[in-house]
């Protein structure tokens, strides 16, 4: 049976995931449509892709899943979400988790580990996580920033520590840097665990994120770092290809990993 897929949104992740659906990447997946962002009205619409899709795919930003989420498991199909962010709003979360009928499903995106914090949740205790993250300044330049900051960040020489806080704070003042800490949240049960550290390093020329999990079934400690997506800077290489596998394991899970 093929696995009908719809996508919101053809910036750099998602002309990706289209590109690799269409080369075969994901047998069994057939990829039906691509919505533009924000559903511009042009070629294929929303509507089309809730009639004729299995699974949507957000690939359109944090704002696209507040537009379109609700409205996706509403009418009993899946969606698979790459801007966990979102759910840092606890009514979202609820309306895409629990209220259905259809399914919500997270990709992992450029973080690992999340399958031994999801195990340790259910298993026992997650006592804290605390996810260090470091990008290039440029990338961590906010609209809400005054000229001095701004200036001050893109000549620094040394790592700047701009934020060290809850998913919450962070949402609120680096709304793009969000998946991450989203998704250890969401992994460990509580989003009264999890404490983020945002650090602008002018030596950073990828993305990384050091988590460390200390839980009663073990303590984890996990460092990625990230290759750039050619496309857009600010986003990982990665992304994409963990898409496309999370769409390979809903079409045949023979032989995956789940």
């Amino acid at each position: 049976m093929t696995l009908k897929v719809a996508m919101i949104g053809s910036g750099a992740i998602g002309s990706r995931v289209a590109e690799l659906l269409d080369a075969g990447a994901a047998p069994g997946v057939e990829l039906t449509g691509v919505v533009p962002h924000g559903d511009a009205g042009t070629g294929f619409s929303f509507e089309e892709a809730l009639d004729i899709a299995d699974v949507v795919v957000e690939c359109a930003g944090v704002g696209s899943i507040a537009e379109f989420g609700p409205r996706v498991v509403s009418a009993g199909k899946d969606l698979l979400v790459t801007s966990i962010g979102a759910l840092c709003d606890a009514s979202l979360r609820k309306t895409l988790l629990d209220d259905g009928p259809g399914r919500t499903h997270l990709t992992t995106g450029a973080l690992g580990g999340l399958d031994a914090i999801t195990a340790a949740c259910a298993g026992g205790t997650i006592h804290r996580i605390t996810v260090e993250s470091r990008k290039l300044p440029a990338a961590l330049i906010q609209p809400w920033m005054d000229g001095e900051t701004k200036d001050r960040l893109l000549t620094a020489v040394h790592p700047v520590e701009l934020l060290r806080g809850g998913p919450a704070e962070l949402i609120k003042a680096f709304p793009k840097s969000t998946n991450v800490v989203s998704a250890l949240a969401l992994a460990a049960g509580d989003w009264g665990v999890v404490e983020a550290v945002l650090i602008a390093d002018p030596a950073a020329r990828q993305t990384s994120h050091h988590v460390t999990a200390e839980t009663s079934l073990g303590t984890f400690d996990i460092r990625v770092t990230n290759e750039a997506s050619p496309a857009n800077p600010a986003s990982s290489a990665l992304v994409p290809h963990a898409v496309v596998r999370g769409l390979r394991t809903l079409a045949n899970a023979n032989g995956s990993f789940i």
